[in-house]
């Protein structure tokens, strides 16, 4: 028997979709192809990534790769997730459920030496464990003292870019981050290893430099099932399931070191509960086993978040007491509520509202209202019919919230990170079927954001599909995004190409070894008249930036003809160009080197081009003094917030 065939088996009754498992089983075919062979002699280790979307079921990849990685030859299987108890809880559950033929071995069980060494010696086994540092130490000297260094190892690392990389990166100095440093050493003590990372947010890891031990060497894109909702169906331009609300309520429902805050609900609030109770009384009534869950997360705070329980405790009590007294402004509420969520779902649209209401006042008692946050041992499980979830870190991250409703969302950093923020979307996931009763709330700042951010995913995901050689890694900001936190990228190893600005070589080849290239160029560019420009595919634009030959002597590490192409394919597609203006003029004296924010023209050839798409700039310099000619290319980016981050 197979490991994998167990798992896909258990995927396939959950599931329910063929297609959809066998697309998993090929995901998880495609990272075998590229890792470490387990039974190959030598020392070998490699890194890779499997880069899925916020809440799309990373970890049925997961399981499928484990297992895979089992049947193979594998012999220990190490599965790293977050030191928060509720994921770590949520994916120990999900791998012994997958695995039923591997020891499995919690993080409870490897403290016991003697036991853990007879069970990793007696045949392959799967250690969970979350990312900690004692916890990890643990385990090092454990493998340490059973002399097991031969052992093959697949390490899984759940949320890779989350602690797992140096928070000292910046420093420069050296030195490692505890949990980085104990990774280091878990991963070479394994002769034969594969490090693979798992996350939805991949900006820090593709933002480390080119052959950095955690970037990695293979990508693998997993991709949702078709009940997934995700950016494109909350963030796309056609999405109606955004509702925005004054920035201002933040400050009432966090109210920080306030001594006697106000028991007030802002309208915002008390008109998200309502469309939650709505929409979650709509599928009670329809389906009996049907248990629903609202989101509250405005803040990090445990002050904030016991406030907001009170309010929200409160808000059952006046729901309660005001639908038995047929309270006029309850029920004026509800009825607006009933009919922000007609509007997008057919069956609620045919549902009688006086019918929900009845329905609301019978289940309103068993509200329940969860504080999870890191002072409290609450899980996420969905128990009664309406759940009232308020919190902040701990659901922040990875944690899957069964039927979430509505989301109302209000964390808003001075400099948002896009990883971070994009972590905070608990309303994606498999809700196709009820995607018509999904809201969230959030204020306008925040939705600009969150657009900005699904722009920049679907960027990065296209850009991989597009060219799965690891050498770029663009990712797209806008909308004063940082890609994420700084303290894990070294100084001085990101390159920028931001909206409106020129980038060119400091200088360019004037020798034998700019002949050929230019002879090249030539032909492509013959039909060309001097000092006009012509609207060119960006694909044919790419082309010739490839060709030019940069002087890399004289180089700042601004230019680099792979990012520079790269980047303007990647603009291009998100503002759905197919074209970008070429500007030629020939026989230039272009001598001194210059800088390369600096420019090559000098004539105002600039305005002779619009500046609505991508322009390339080529000017031809004129031979003599034992110097040949040389195409020197200068790259202009249309206006606007946005630019283009990349290691360098």
């Amino acid at each position: 028997m197979k490991h994998r065939d167990q798992v896909l088996g258990l995927l396939q009754k959950q599931i329910g979709n063929a297609a959809e498992v066998q697309e998993i089983s090929a995901t998880a075919t495609e990272v075998a192809d590229r890792w470490v062979n387990p039974l190959s002699g030598g020392r070998e280790e490699t890194n890779g990534l499997i880069y899925g979307l916020v809440q799309s079921g990373k970890t049925g990849v997961l399981t499928v790769t484990g297992a895979m990685g089992a049947d193979e030859g594998y012999r220990a299987i190490i599965i790293l997730t977050s030191d928060i108890d509720p994921l770590y809880e949520q994916t120990l559950g999900r791998v012994r459920e997958a695995f039923p033929g591997i020891d499995i071995i919690g993080k409870k069980e490897f403290k016991d030496t003697d036991s853990f060494l007879q069970r990793i010696k007696c045949g392959t086994c799967a250690i969970v464990t979350s990312k900690n540092s004692g916890l990890l130490n643990t385990l090092i000297e454990n493998f340490k003292r059973g002399r097991v260094r031969g052992l093959s190892c697949l390490i899984i690392d759940d949320e890779a870019d989350q602690a797992s990389l140096n928070t000292r990166e910046r420093r420069a100095d050296g030195t490692r981050s505890t949990i980085n440093r104990r990774l280091v050493e878990l991963r070479g003590f394994f002769d034969k290893n594969t490090y693979l990372q798992v996350t939805a947010t991949p900006q820090a890891l593709f933002l480390q430099a080119p052959g950095h031990d955690f970037r990695p060497a293979f990508t693998v894109l997993s991709h949702p099932g078709s009940d997934y909702v995700g950016g494109e169906e909350f963030f796309g331009d056609n999405s109606d399931l955004v509702r925005e609300f004054d920035l201002n309520d933040i400050a009432v429902l966090a109210p920080g070191p306030q001594p006697t805050p106000t028991l007030t609900i802002p309208k915002s609030l008390l008109r998200a509960l309502d469309t939650f109770m709505i929409g979650a009384t709509f599928k009670r009534t329809n389906e009996a086993d049907q248990n629903c869950a609202f989101l509250c997360h405005v803040s990090t705070r445990t002050d904030d978040h016991k406030h907001i329980v009170e309010l929200m405790r409160k808000y059952k009590t006046d729901l309660t007491a005001g639908l038995k007294t047929k309270n006029h402004a309850i029920l004026t509420r509800l009825k607006t509520a009933y009919d922000d969520l007609a509007s997008t779902h057919e069956g609620l649209r045919n549902c009688d509202f006086h019918g929900l209401l009845e329905a609301i006042e019978f289940f309103s008692p068993g509200i329940s209202v969860k504080l999870v946050n890191g002072e409290t041992d609450e899980d996420v499980a969905v128990k009664s019919p309406y759940n009232l979830f308020v919190g902040g870190n701990k659901l922040g991250r990875g944690v899957t919230i069964k039927n979430l409703l509505v989301s109302y969302y209000g964390r808003h950093p001075k400099k948002p990170q896009a990883d971070t923020v994009l972590q905070h979307a608990r309303m994606y996931g498999y809700r196709r079927k009820d995607i018509g009763l999904l809201r969230l709330f959030l204020p306008p700042v925040l939705h600009i954001v969150f657009r900005a951010i699904n722009k920049m995913e679907r960027g990065l995901r296209e850009l991989i599909a597009r060219r799965p050689s690891e050498e770029f890694r663009g990712v797209y900001l806008e909308s004063g995004l940082s890609a994420t936190r700084r303290n894990v990228l070294a100084p001085g190893s990101i390159g920028v190409y931001s909206g409106g600005s020129i980038y060119n070589p400091a200088q360019v080849m004037r020798d034998e070894s700019a002949k050929m290239s230019t002879e090249r160029i030539d032909k492509r560019l013959e039909d060309l008249v001097d000092e006009d420009y012509v609207e060119m595919p960006i694909v044919d634009m790419q082309a010739l930036i490839g060709l030019t030959v940069p002087d890399q002597r004289e180089a700042e590490r601004v230019w680099d003809p792979i990012a520079v192409g790269e980047s303007i394919a990647q603009f291009a597609k998100l503002y759905q160009h197919s074209t970008g203006y070429v500007y030629v003029d020939r026989e230039r004296e272009l001598e001194a080197a210059r800088r390369e924010t600096q420019g090559i023209l000098t004539g105002g050839e600039s305005e002779k081009v619009p500046d609505d798409k991508v322009t390339l700039f080529l000017l031809r310099t004129r031979p003599g003094r034992g110097k040949n000619a040389s195409w020197w290319p200068q790259i202009r980016f249309p206006d606007g917030q946005y630019a283009f981050a990349f290691s360098v």
